[in-house]
């Protein structure tokens, strides 16, 4: 008789955080954020591996701006969890990464979901976006680290400009006090020659 009585209450304790959830769910849908999260958590006070509880509990935090908090709900979800639930829950971990900029540990985020769901579509374009957007900021960022050597090759191209207008002064000054000498030189007459 206590089997049975573990398992109704079980039940009883399921049907009940069940219930929240649909409470949560319901609050969801009219955009009443903070008040779905009370009745998830609340669902997730009777069953802590409640899957619908944590999968929206991840979701509203989302909404909420609370993206970091939401990761950590998408976390929870074990082997042990029906693959398509897990792949949908690195799906969306990879989002709110994404939103924080942890481009790095998105794609790791899709990759996790695709290998659990590989005719996922929507994680395979999502993937690409974020391998392109990651090489785009590093190649945003290797202009900013190579602009030094830009600079030095600057600094010496406009070095040599100045020492090549250097040498041309010297020349011209050179050229104009030879010009000046050959000016001052007295010329000689040759003298008539005696036959």
């Amino acid at each position: 008789m206590t089997i049975y009585f573990l398992l109704f209450f079980t039940t009883v304790q399921a049907q009940q955080a069940n219930s929240y959830v649909q409470q949560g769910n319901d609050a969801y849908n009219r955009s009443a954020f903070a008040e779905a999260m009370d009745e998830y958590k609340k669902a997730l006070s009777i069953e802590p591996d409640n899957n619908a509880a944590l999968f929206n509990s991840g979701n509203t935090l989302h909404k909420l701006g609370r993206d970091a908090e939401a990761e950590k709900y998408y976390e929870k979800f074990n082997d042990a969890v029906d693959r398509n639930i897990k792949a949908k829950a690195m799906f969306n971990k990879a989002v709110v990464q994404v939103n924080q900029h942890k481009l790095t540990d998105a794609i790791e985020s899709f990759k996790q979901s695709l290998m659990l769901d590989p005719a996922d579509n929507d994680a395979r374009e999502n993937l690409q976006k974020a391998i392109n957007e990651l090489r785009k900021q590093q190649q945003a960022n290797k202009p900013n680290n190579q602009s030094k050597p830009k600079d030095d090759k600057n600094k010496s191209k406009e070095a040599s400009q100045e020492t090549i207008n250097q040498k041309f002064d010297e020349l011209r000054d050179k050229e104009k006090q030879l010009q000046k000498a050959l000016r001052k030189k007295p010329t000689t007459k040759n003298p008539e020659k005696d036959w």
